[in-house]
């Protein structure tokens, strides 16, 4: 175990003979996260699995969301609601975002390359990843290393990335949309202040936040959000996709409303490459 002696000895206290597994996975992993984080970078512990996006009406792929997941040898699979707003808070996110950018766009190439020549990879960027002021020049240069178009690319941030540096992400906006990168919005609808960004920044596309499509079946209050940001994004000229569909009437609704992509559990859950490649990939015949 590579967690510091100190918190160690802690953990032993809690570990018995064959109970040590048990304990492991049932232990508060809050106080260790940083060093599971350290050593996740240090030892390559992250690894990346692709959710599809498909065409409500017609079915097919249009492209995959990059999901980051973290493996550690000694609390076994860190969620990512865990170790990432801990990574944001300690800036340790600007690194793991670096990794993240290469390995997915290298997945995107080799996707291409197999025969999935007209999807896109979207990926998401955090608040402390602006913050830095390099995030264009890097994603350009991975474009180019990789020889993709900037196209393929999506990037989804929340309303929470842009309202912490508005400045900055405006002019980045403009540097990535001048050369073709489309700016989506993720989780929409549940901030306060989703109207004004739209008013203020130049957003390519909205995600519709899960929490509104659990219900869309089920309440009057969910169909009529969603309905109306469906409707908004029309008239603004704006892709919507639908997050989190676990439910084949939550996917007839949204196709009947008009929304133009969807992903979730019901039609495909997040894969590593190796699988995305073995499901997607067209048979050579």
């Amino acid at each position: 175990m590579n967690i510091t002696d100190e918190k160690k000895q802690d953990l032993d206290v809690l570990i018995k003979g064959k109970q040590t597994n048990y304990m492991f996975k049932h232990t508060d992993i809050s106080h260790y996260m940083g060093e599971i984080i350290s050593e996740a970078i240090r030892e390559k512990h992250f690894y990346m699995v692709y959710q599809p996006q498909f065409a409500l009406g017609s079915g097919k792929l249009l492209g995959f969301e990059a999901l980051v997941r973290c493996q550690s040898p000694d609390f076994g699979l860190v969620s990512p609601a865990d170790f990432i707003p801990f990574a944001e808070e300690n800036g340790d996110i600007v690194e793991i975002g670096k990794w993240i950018f290469r390995q997915a766009l290298l997945d995107l190439k080799n996707l291409r390359e197999k025969g999935l020549d007209d999807i896109y990879m979207s990926v998401n960027l955090s608040p402390a990843q602006f913050a830095t002021g390099d995030v264009f020049e890097q994603v350009m240069v991975l474009l180019m290393e990789f020889n993709l178009p900037a196209s393929a690319l999506k990037l989804e941030l929340t309303e929470t990335a842009l309202i912490r540096n508005a400045d900055v992400a405006a002019r980045t906006f403009r540097a990535f949309q001048n050369e073709g990168v489309e700016i989506w919005l993720d989780d929409f609808g549940t901030g306060f202040a989703s109207l004004n960004l739209l008013r203020e920044f130049k957003i390519d596309g909205l995600k519709i936040d899960k929490s509104f499509i659990d219900g869309i079946h089920l309440s009057d209050d969910d169909f009529t959000i969603c309905s109306a940001i469906i409707a908004m994004a029309q008239r603004l000229g704006l892709h919507i996709v639908a997050e989190g569909i676990e439910d084949e009437m939550q996917a007839q609704i949204l196709g009947q409303l008009g929304c133009d992509a969807a992903q979730g559990f019901l039609l495909a859950r997040p894969k590593p490459i190796a699988q995305c490649i073995e499901s997607w990939v067209p048979k050579a015949t």
